[in-house]
Parts: C-alpha cells; sequence; structure tokens
C-alpha cells in the first residue's frame, strides 16, 4: 500500500405554499439519526438528518474527541414549519457523518434539510468487505436514504422533492457523479490502472476487489442516476477515472467540481481536473480552492490534535495540517462557493 492510501486508510479510521430560507438567525441546526433498508437485499443504513428548527437553549453534543473539535446540534428538536430543499452528503472512504457534519449543521441553519447515510462497507462502522465490494450500490444508498426522508413522519411534509441537490467528498465525490449519470468503465479503468497500478484510487479499487468477479460488472457499469437530484458537487473527489468518458460527456445538470489548491492528497490532474475537463464545458463550474487541502472539506482538529495524531498514528497527522484558524477560514469560503452555486441552479430559491 502506497503512503498516499495508507494515509487515507488511516485519517478516514479516525475520523421547506413554500417557506423560502431565511437568515440564518432564522433556523437553529437540528439534528436526528435515521435508518434505512433496501426493499430488495440485505443492505441497511443508519445516518443523521439535518435540518432548521425553531429550537432554543443550548445544543447538545454530539461527539467529543481528543483530536477533532466538538460538533453539536438540538437533538431531535421539531423541525420548523415550511418547504425546504434537500442536499445529500456523501462521505469518503472509511468516514461517516460527521465528517461533514460542519457543511451540515450550517446548512440547517439556512433553511435546509441534509441527509447523511454512512455507506455499508466503506464507512467507519461498517468495513464489511462484501459491501465494499458492490461500490455501485454507494450511489443507490443516497436514493435510499432520500426515499426513507420522504417517508419519514417527521420530515416527509418539509421535504420539497423537486429541490434536491447533492455534494461528497473524496469517494463521496465519486458517488454523487454516480447518482447524476456517470457509469463505470470496467475496461477503461482496467487498462489507466494497468499503466499506473499504484495509483490511489486503483490500489483502493484493488484492495475492495471491485469488479474482480466478472458477475459484478453488469451492476458495476449500471445507471445508478437518480432523477431527482438535480445538481451535484464532488468536493475534492477520488475515482474519477473510474467512469467511461462518454458517460461524463453525456451528464445533463450543474456541476460544481471543487478541488483542492494544495493537491496534498489526491492528484488533481487524475481527479478534478480530468473530470471537469471531461464533464460538459456549459455545465461545469470548477473551483480549485486556493491553498485548500484534502481534509480541508472534513472537520476542524482541537489544539492538540495534530501532537496526538503524530504520537499515536505517525503519518495520519496530515489531517491535522492548518486545520485551526486556516481550516475555518477555508471552511467559510467553501461554504459560501456551495451556497452560490445551490442559489443558482435554484436548489436553494431566490429572493
Amino acid at each position: 500500500m502506497n503512503t498516499n492510501l495508507h494515509q487515507l486508510c488511516l485519517s478516514a479510521l479516525l475520523a421547506i405554499g413554500f417557506a423560502l430560507p431565511g437568515e440564518a438567525s432564522d433556523f437553529a441546526p437540528a439534528v436526528a439519526e435515521f435508518k434505512a433498508a433496501y426493499p430488495d437485499m440485505d443492505r441497511k443504513m443508519q445516518g443523521r438528518v439535518w435540518y432548521p428548527s425553531h429550537a432554543e437553549g443550548p445544543e447538545d453534543l454530539l461527539r467529543g474527541s481528543a483530536v477533532w473539535r466538538d460538533v453539536s446540534g438540538h437533538l431531535d428538536a421539531g423541525i420548523a414549519p415550511g418547504l425546504f430543499p434537500v442536499v445529500l452528503i456523501s462521505h469518503g472512504m472509511y468516514g461517516n457523518t460527521m465528517n461533514q457534519a460542519w457543511l451540515a449543521k450550517r446548512l440547517a441553519a439556512e433553511g435546509v434539510i441534509v441527509i447523511q447515510p454512512n455507506h455499508p462497507g466503506t464507512t467507519s462502522f461498517d468495513r464489511d468487505p462484501d459491501h465494499a465490494r458492490q461500490l455501485w450500490l454507494r450511489a443507490t444508498d443516497l436514493s435510499i436514504a432520500l426515499d426513507e426522508a420522504l417517508t419519514d413522519p417527521r420530515f416527509a411534509d418539509h421535504i420539497d422533492p423537486t429541490r434536491v441537490a447533492a455534494a461528497g467528498h473524496s469517494l463521496g465525490g465519486y458517488t454523487v457523479m454516480a447518482a447524476a449519470g456517470a457509469r463505470h468503465d470496467v475496461a477503461h479503468y482496467a487498462a489507466g490502472c494497468a499503466k499506473s497500478p499504484t495509483r490511489t484510487d486503483c490500489e483502493v479499487i484493488d484492495m475492495w476487489k471491485v469488479g474482480a468477479d466478472p458477475a459484478d460488472h453488469d451492476a458495476l457499469q449500471s445507471d445508478r442516476s437518480d432523477p431527482r437530484i438535480r445538481t451535484v458537487i464532488p468536493m475534492d473527489l477520488g475515482g474519477a477515472q473510474t467512469f467511461a468518458p462518454e458517460s461524463l460527456a453525456e451528464i445533463d445538470m450543474p456541476v460544481l467540481v471543487l478541488g483542492a489548491g494544495r493537491g496534498d492528497m489526491l492528484d488533481q490532474d487524475v481527479e478534478s481536473r480530468a473530470l471537469a475537463a471531461a464533464l460538459p464545458a456549459d455545465l461545469v463550474t470548477h473551483i480549485e480552492v486556493v491553498d485548500a487541502g484534502h481534509f480541508d472539506y472534513m472537520g476542524i482538529c482541537t489544539d492538540e490534535g495534530y501532537a496526538v495524531l503524530k504520537r499515536e498514528a505517525p503519518g495520519d497527522e496530515i489531517v491535522c495540517i492548518k486545520a485551526h484558524d486556516e481550516r475555518m477560514a477555508q471552511h467559510d469560503h467553501i461554504f459560501e462557493l456551495i451556497m452560490d452555486h445551490l442559489r443558482a441552479t435554484d436548489v436553494i430559491p431566490q429572493g
């Protein structure tokens, strides 16, 4: 396993009539857990939904950690009256819903319902190899999670199903692109990995035995798009080279490709730059966030986080580089880029 993949695996393990969204102060960010199951197979998920509320008083602590700053929200508070847009968020390799909780919480405060499933087989809480092998189901996880929310009495009457977006970090970026219609191409991908076998994405696919059994090829290469999704936002994605070039050229929705200007984990030429170049020019916006690293799309580290990781998981401290004031500033910038895109694509209504 190469150094980049080793660091990626370790760090991940640590790891709305139409009520218009108002000012951030109008809503208190609330959070609740959910469970969902596939109707036709043994694949169960759990995750979190962040949503706008009018809760008062102190927030509840969701996570305390020696490495990561505390995350809090109004646990199980009643949802605010109204109909709200939805953003589905997909975590990265061996990640979980806490990785982008900072983003989900900010969106909820702006009047957005955010659905975050933990993907079976590729989450911190479930690394079952058979689930990991079925990589094609990651995009379907988002659809199943949305289906569940649309029948959940806590949220069903508050979701606007015509205003749905999806955002994903790292492997989550791969996931949202598949949900937009990008299709895996076994032969194309194998040819690329034959030339660069130590490339991080090639090692991950090989480790999980994705496509190793020809019996999986039809499912792996199938269309996993969800027509309810109107725009996607891959954030420093991994896995761009898995996709058939023609399927990327056929994407018919706006895509905001957010890269990492610091390029500390993934090769931008292989990933975000290559993805942006393959998408329809009139539908893609590619922004390489200046001085942002791969892990700036994750949470804020504690003051001691870097030292804790350097001592207990040497090499993994990369997740906490520039992870205090600098990362908070990056979060502000990334959030505004995402909000601008959601407004421009009318996921968040204008005016």
